[in-house]
């Protein structure tokens, strides 16, 4: 089974998916966007696409021009019916791409924050095994509508649409189940000028440190819903 990456920071890898992947035996190939002359794979040279964050919006597509062709290779994913798991600013392309709509969320909202995840979502092939809540990483200021004809994940007293999943094998998370405790120092350490000023749903650097120990569980959440994945891909 083969996994492709769209990966749009250097410090902002698949983290936890990247081992998992590795442990039981899966491909993961890149495409790093960051890079000069990105390339896009063929449908025919993956099985499940996995689309990460980045601090960069939507919209930026004068500063970030590789957003035109990444928006088009997404409509193709889609239209094929591609296994898509979407976090962050992937989650965001896809809602997009689906009819959604991308905007400011009313506060950003950063650090670890519950979601309750809904019953009707849980039901989904994509998330069997999921809790009905979790206190998850987030670090984001945009958000987006609930594409038509999709199902909302959860939400958070921060974030009313904290996902999705549309059709039988697309998913796009708002939150991050994929980081590692070394890539959320990493982001301390490049965005945490963002948790300096106090607001209700930012959380300062000590405050992310204390809960990353204390109650960071994403590695639970990443690996069934990869474990789902395959199950969904092997039954086709």
């Amino acid at each position: 089974m083969r996994f492709h990456c769209l990966q749009h920071l250097p410090d902002e890898g698949p983290g936890y998916a990247a081992e998992w992947l590795a442990a039981h035996g899966y491909t993961l190939n890149y495409t790093r966007l960051f890079e000069p002359n990105p390339i896009f794979p063929a449908l025919a040279e993956f099985d499940v696409l996995l689309i990460l964050g980045g601090a960069m919006s939507v919209h930026d597509e004068t500063e970030f021009p590789w957003l035109v062709p990444e928006k088009a290779f997404l409509r193709t994913v889609l239209r094929a019916g591609k296994i898509t798991l979407a976090v962050c600013l992937g989650a965001q392309l896809v809602a997009q791409a689906l009819g959604g709509e991308v905007h400011r969320n009313p506060a950003p909202e950063i650090g670890f924050w519950p979601v309750r995840f809904a019953s009707k979502a849980l039901t989904h092939p994509l998330l069997r095994g999921w809790p009905d809540k979790a206190t998850v990483l987030h670090w984001h200021v945009d958000t987006f509508t609930v594409p038509p004809g999709a199902v909302r994940v959860g939400m958070s007293a921060g974030c009313a649409a904290q996902g999705y999943v549309w059709g039988d094998g697309i998913i796009g998370l708002q939150f991050h189940p994929e980081m590692t405790e070394e890539m959320v120092e990493k982001l301390i350490q490049f965005e945490g000028h963002e948790t300096a000023e106090e607001q209700e749903f930012v959380q300062t650097a000590a405050q992310i440190r204390s809960k990353l120990k204390s109650v960071w569980k994403g590695r639970i959440l990443i690996e069934q819903l990869l474990k789902n994945m395959v199950a969904l891909h092997t039954a086709d």
